[in-house]
């Protein structure tokens, strides 16, 4: 019998779960499940090479593929996605799906529950600002766990910086320069910002290691956020770094009435600006963080050459 932990990932296929995924792949220990809606598609059939990796079919509206998929699990690392389109016909379905997911952990016998998330806006601006689903979705989700006494930790991401490049949003102009597009949310608003890609694995990992011997892990929460910047401030070092003009495109929408008012909210009063980042009980757990100015270099850099080269 396998000594290994056995942790399931949902979402594996998406930028949070798959970056969850790749590194506990890299790390001794774990059998890692990896749920997808479909193990048929390209990127699940990659993550099935992983070492120490296996792909499980579940949806997050069937319970019983849920059960099944998490049956002999210790950890699930929980995520719902609000654009999933899926969702979108009904706001409230993404609430649905996170309590369908914690009632399966609980049936299922889960010792621990990651659960992503965001800080509700409602009760951060004392009910001065009528928040989206899109936001207080997740919230209640919290609340439902503690509701049903099921062991987790809510986990608090920050902005992607892997947006801009994972939706395009840089491109080159005719004149050579540098477009990056960033609807709504103005250029010099700050909020909390973290490379999913290469910083949230190791946090999941931190968490897992230390969730039963840690006081205030169990059932308490923790901040999953490198940095407090800007759209602008990743327009000037992507300049920096690339030696070329950089400009900052508008619009009015997203696409999603939801997300504009999200970035609306941001412009008025930004995300994790109460404390400094990254969070000191975070660092003191021994995460460490890939700063901005990383992530321009080994991401968008390249990224913009090779825009270069297909001209």
């Amino acid at each position: 019998m396998s000594s290994k932990r056995v942790v399931a990932v949902l979402g594996a296929t998406g930028v949070q779960g798959g970056a969850v995924v790749h590194y506990l792949s890299t790390q001794s220990g774990y059998d890692i499940r990896a749920i997808t809606r479909n193990p048929d598609s390209k990127v699940a059939k990659r993550l099935s090479t992983l070492a120490n990796v296996s792909v499980f079919k579940a949806h997050f509206l069937d319970p019983a593929s849920l059960v099944a998929a998490f049956k002999g699990v210790e950890v699930v690392y929980a995520l719902t996605n609000f654009y999933d389109p899926e969702n979108q016909a009904n706001p409230l379905q993404e609430l649905e799906q996170g309590i369908i997911i914690a009632d399966a952990a609980k049936e299922a016998g889960v010792q621990f529950f990651i659960w992503s998330t965001v800080p509700s806006a409602l009760l951060r601006m004392k009910g001065r600002f009528e928040s989206t689903r899109l936001v207080e979705n997740k919230f209640y989700v919290s609340a439902y766990l503690k509701q049903i006494n099921l062991p987790h930790i809510d986990l608090y991401l920050g902005f992607y910086y892997d947006n801009w490049i994972n939706f395009g949003l840089v491109s080159l102009a005719s004149d050579g320069t540098i477009q990056v597009i960033q609807p709504i949310l103005q250029p010099e608003t700050k909020i909390g910002m973290v490379w999913t890609q290469r910083d949230l694995g190791p946090t999941v990992d931190v968490v897992l290691k230390k969730y039963r011997t840690t006081p205030g892990l169990l059932n308490g929460e923790i901040y999953c956020v490198g940095g407090y910047n800007s759209t602008a401030d990743f327009a000037r070092e992507l300049q920096k770094q690339t030696g070329k003009t950089v400009r900052i495109v508008g619009g009015p929408t997203t696409g999603f009435q939801d997300l504009d008012t999200m970035y609306e909210y941001y412009n008025r009063h930004s995300v994790y600006s109460e404390f400094e980042l990254p969070k000191k009980e975070s660092l003191d757990l021994g995460i460490r963080f890939h700063t901005l100015e990383d992530y321009v270099r080994e991401v968008a850099v390249p990224y913009v050459n090779k825009l270069g080269q297909a001209e």
